[in-house]
């Protein structure tokens, strides 16, 4: 799915893209609410953190401990001023926010050498 959207951009030339992510088992309510967080936040990192043809690196982590599902998506991009850029107005962020509430899950973010956003 990953290299789909970055072929889309027409950046698989400069960008690296990073996967650690556990085999897990999971049903569809939860598998197809993760994808779309996923396709959103690179997305976002294409178009706002590595644009104007940057090079850079994306990289996604997934795992689970018993309890919780923990997952981060991190870009060596500009940067963000703050979480309000990931917690917008736009239908992306809505959405981030819904399916972050959907999983009962909590949403943070780091901005040193890039931008790092935590579940």
């Amino acid at each position: 799915m990953v290299g789909f959207v970055i072929d889309s951009f027409n950046t698989s030339d400069r960008i690296i893209f990073h996967c650690d992510m556990e085999l897990l088992e999971m049903d569809v309510e939860n598998a197809i609410p993760l994808v779309l967080i996923v396709n959103e936040l690179i997305t976002n990192s294409l178009k706002y953190a590595l644009y104007d043809n940057r090079e850079g690196e994306i990289a996604i982590h997934l795992s689970k401990n018993s309890f919780f599902l923990n997952l981060k998506v991190k870009d060596d991009g500009i940067g963000m001023q703050d979480l309000k850029e990931v917690e917008g107005s736009g239908f992306g962020s809505q959405l981030i926010n819904l399916l972050t509430k959907q999983f009962e899950g909590k949403m943070s973010s780091t901005t040193i050498k890039g931008a790092e956003i935590n579940f």
